[in-house]
């Protein structure tokens, strides 16, 4: 009798499991295979950069950004909070 062992490479972000294309594990942090954002870092662009670096603040376009990859314009420099 036959067994398959079904793993979640996503899961387990790719550790352990080899990428038969490029020889190489799914995700590494050499190769990491994880979000593209939909748009450039809200921070690169902005003036308040380095104000923001020094006090630790970020905008709520920065947050987004973080996590969906993309922001609204109008976020930027909005609801500036100490980092997390």
């Amino acid at each position: 009798m036959d067994r398959v062992i079904w793993t979640d490479a996503e899961a387990y972000m790719g550790r352990g499991i080899k990428d038969p294309e490029n020889d190489h594990e799914y995700n590494t942090t050499e190769f990491h295979s994880g979000p593209e954002n939909k748009r450039e870092c809200p921070c690169d662009t902005c003036p308040m950069f380095d104000m923001c670096a020094k006090d630790g603040t970020e905008c709520s376009a920065f947050r987004n950004w973080g996590t969906n990859g993309d922001f609204k314009d109008a976020d930027v420099q909005r609801l500036l909070r100490v980092a997390a």
